[in-house]
């Protein structure tokens, strides 16, 4: 049974509608894409080697190569100047003495044996002499190069200069493995210098 209502009682509000949601934002554009570029690396300057003590270091090998070259020459006309110095010695010994006397004849063989003391002494003096007297030939002064000895640095006698060239014939007689040797020994020695106990470095500051 329905109770009737009461004519004086207030109406109640209608319910309100459910709130609507917040409008969403449209979706941000792409970007567009980037073209791909290298990274840029900055140059950096190689590391500056290390030497057996400060202001010097190990010899570089074009370095030691052309001072071996101009030695080379250097040696080359010391036997040049002195051959045609004996040629015009006994030229004229022979001029004046005749074909035929058997003095002119001795002459020619005691120049003979002369050329080949002056070879020998040149050939295998001229090294060892420099070695020892200064650590370093004509050839090796326009580059600052100096033998010295291996375990301190030192000057090297005349037994190890000597010996050090005997120890080149050994590095060139194994088809030049001696020599290539160099390239190989973190102080770039050769045969030679390992049988001489010796070591080629380039002086760069001066006084030392």
């Amino acid at each position: 049974m329905t109770t009737p209502s009461d004519p004086g009682a207030t109406p109640e509000p209608p319910p309100e509608p459910p709130p609507s949601p917040p409008p969403q934002a449209p979706p941000a554009p792409e970007p567009a894409s980037q073209p791909r570029t290298t990274p840029i690396v900055s140059w950096e300057a190689p590391a500056e080697e290390v030497g057996p003590a400060p202001g010097i270091k190990f010899a570089p090998h074009g370095s030691r190569f052309l001072a071996y070259i101009l030695d080379a020459l250097i040696v080359t006309a010391l036997l040049i100047v002195l051959g045609i110095v004996l040629s015009i010695l006994l030229v004229g010994v022979a001029a004046t003495g005749g074909r035929g006397n058997p003095a002119t004849v001795g002459v020619g063989v005691l120049g003979g044996f002369a050329f080949i003391i002056v070879l020998l002494v040149v050939t295998f003096g001229y090294f060892p002499y420099f070695w020892a007297k200064s650590g370093q030939t004509p050839g090796m002064r326009p580059f600052n190069l100096y033998i010295v000895r291996d375990s301190d640095g030192g000057k090297i006698s005349g037994a190890q200069a000597f010996v050090r060239l005997l120890g080149m014939w050994v590095s060139a007689a194994v088809v030049y493995l001696g020599y290539v040797w160099i390239f190989i020994d973190a102080r770039r020695r050769g045969w030679h210098d390992l049988i001489a106990g010796t070591v080629v470095i380039e002086r760069t500051a001066p006084g030392r």
